[in-house]
């Protein structure tokens, strides 16, 4: 995420006056504890952070049910019969925890859980009114 500058006449300092990488926020739904991201500087931790109330937000795991959610999804459709084959053989196995290692194997189904986990990472954002 860009950061403020100052000196840029065409900057405008609300924009930019939160930092986070998409690929953390991905990786704290996919982990087993909650997480604290604070915003100031970009980072996660398990504990509070010493920051502004306005730029500390506490980021739960995904739920359980959302690897269940996975077997109905409208976007199913984007793939094709082998591919939606290998993900309905993964999808009794898989937890929450071990998304993450699915999400960034680099494979389409990988690739496809991703976008699934980015899409809840984009929810979340835009609730926080982070975006």
């Amino acid at each position: 995420m860009p950061h403020f500058n100052p000196t840029d006449p065409l900057a405008i300092p609300q924009l930019f006056q939160h930092q986070f990488d998409i690929d953390d926020l991905i990786a704290a739904l996919c982990s087993t504890t909650p997480q604290w991201l604070n915003t100031t500087n970009g980072s996660l931790s398990l504990t509070p952070p010493q920051a502004p109330n306005s730029h500390v937000f506490l980021i739960e795991p995904l739920p359980a049910s959302f690897i269940s959610q996975l077997a109905t999804s409208p976007e199913l459709r984007l793939l094709n019969a082998a591919e939606r084959t290998e993900l309905q053989t993964l999808l009794p196995t898989l937890t929450i925890p071990h998304l993450s290692l699915q999400v960034a194997n680099g494979t389409r189904v990988g690739g496809w859980l991703r976008e699934r986990v980015k899409e809840v990472a984009l929810e979340w954002l835009d609730t926080h009114t982070l975006i």
